[in-house]
């Protein structure tokens, strides 16, 4: 088996889908068939409603009718599929940018951020589960137990207490002399069933990787603990009573999620899965992976409280100081027309990222916006936010008006982050609303008056995210210089 690549949102024809998976085309349909069932690939009619996927279809032929809304790794009647970001543009094999992928995925799912709000049809989460065991063993090594034996006069510490116990000293100048000592070893048990089932369920799942040419991407090096199966060990059945028998009894973290993932890899059949299913780690819904990076590079403040901030807070907001960021944002107010009584509290404005930074001397309240896009950086522009996300960011900074002028902030600067594959961050446009926004923003020079979208070098954004850093001081020089 080897691995095809396929990039996120890209329409393929049919005959573009073959070539790559380099199969007839009964099984190259089959494939599709399957993969439109978990809501993998989407048929494209041309009358799609969503702006991203209408965006990203422009200029494809009438036979390019396919599109992978998944980033991941799939597994579909035994082909080993990977998806890539959509912008990813220049390579049609990018391993090196997935490995990073991947570990974003990895984390997001630690993080419970890896939603797929449309994901239906048939698929496993088997791969996930093979992966995760893993990722486990690398991180902490076998499961196993151990067992404590106490000798007389053997080798190992010495048990006082016992010895004390059980042994009449000798008294030599008052002192007690104990001649028998009693004596406790610890050993790890060789027999153990669940180390057994470990081992051999690991080199299974390793086999299984190797074998669909996943491994390296992965960063998963060969595990060969032993030549035994979980079927020599024993039934399915037997094997998942002995599990719940070790879990009502386990308590380190670690050994209950090994235990949990080899329960659930049983009761899907191990890597003898059902070829038909879909195997797959990854989302429909990346997005949510390029918004948590930008909070983490930028250093959001949205969930900071008021006292906690960094700076002095006026004496305005001081009855507000166990509030946050985003709780001192305005709501809409509905009064129904009878009686006019009070509707109650409704949603309200919620921005992707806001903190403050000072350049050159200036404190600058800076409000970023998150897009997964792929603008086009010649020619007409298209690929761009559209205009309910425009008036949104403006509605933002009119929304934080008070706060800003209150503590005497120099500027506001607002934008829109997108990703690039790109090393160093590029200025791709500005936006504006005459007459219409302008407003909003009131007539203090402090508040922007245009948007500017900027694309980031996403592998730099998302390695903040992987190592809880903020971006360095060069990049921010650049957006707000």
């Amino acid at each position: 088996m080897r691995a095809v690549y396929f990039r996120e949102l890209r329409p393929y024809s049919e005959d573009e889908i073959r070539a790559e998976l380099a199969v007839g085309i009964n099984e190259t349909r089959a494939v599709i068939d399957a993969l439109m069932d978990c809501g993998i690939v989407r048929y494209r009619t041309g009358d799609e409603r969503d702006e991203e996927e209408l965006l990203e279809a422009d200029g494809a032929s009438a036979a390019q009718r396919y599109q992978f809304r998944f980033v991941g790794i799939v597994i579909a009647r035994s082909h080993a599929i990977v998806c890539y970001p959509k912008y990813l543009r220049s390579a049609t094999r990018p391993e090196s940018e997935m490995k990073q992928v991947l570990d974003v995925i990895r984390k997001l799912g630690q993080e419970g951020k890896l939603l797929d709000p449309q994901e239906g049809g048939t698929h496993s989460d088997q791969l996930a589960l093979m992966i995760r065991l893993l990722w486990l063993y690398d991180e902490y090594g076998i499961y196993s137990n151990f067992e404590e034996t106490r000798v007389l006069n053997g080798p190992g510490v010495i048990d006082w207490q016992r010895t004390i116990d059980m042994e009449t000293p000798v008294i030599s100048d008052g002192a007690p002399i104990y001649l028998d000592l009693w004596t406790r070893k610890t050993r790890r048990d060789e027999y153990d069933l669940i180390m057994r089932l470990h081992m051999a369920i690991l080199s299974e799942c390793s086999r299984f990787l190797e074998g669909s040419g996943l491994s390296s991407l992965l960063s998963i090096g060969t595990v060969e603990l032993t030549d035994e199966n979980p079927a020599d060990i024993g039934e399915a059945e037997y094997l998942q009573w002995l599990i719940d028998r070790e879990r009502a009894s386990q308590y380190v973290t670690w050994k209950q999620d090994v235990l949990d993932l080899m329960r659930y890899y049983l009761a899907e059949h191990g890597a003898d899965a059902d070829r038909g299913q879909v195997m797959r780690l990854g989302t429909t819904s990346y997005y949510h992976a390029w918004e948590a990076a930008c909070k983490t590079a930028f250093g959001d403040l949205l969930d900071y409280r008021l006292l906690e901030l960094p700076l002095k807070l006026s004496d305005a907001w001081l009855e507000d100081k166990s509030k946050t960021l985003l709780q001192i944002i305005p709501r809409p107010l509905w009064k129904r027309a009878q009686g006019m009584d009070d509707a109650g509290d409704v949603d309200t404005l919620i921005p992707d990222t806001v903190t403050f930074t000072e350049v050159r001397g200036r404190r600058l309240f800076c409000i970023y916006d998150a897009k997964y896009y792929s603008p086009s950086r010649q020619g007409r522009i298209y690929g761009q936010p559209g205009v309910e996300s425009i008036t949104k960011q403006f509605l933002y900074q009119s929304a934080y008006q008070r706060f800003v002028e209150e503590h005497d902030f120099d500027g506001v600067v607002n934008t829109f982050l997108v990703p690039s594959e790109e090393d160093n961050p590029a200025l791709v446009a500005s936006v504006s609303f005459p007459g219409v926004m302008s407003a909003a923003t009131g007539a203090s020079e402090k508040f922007s008056d245009h948007i500017d979208m900027w694309a980031l070098p996403a592998h730099e954004v998302f390695d903040c995210y992987l190592r809880g850093r903020e971006l360095d001081s060069a990049i921010y020089e650049s957006l707000l210089g």
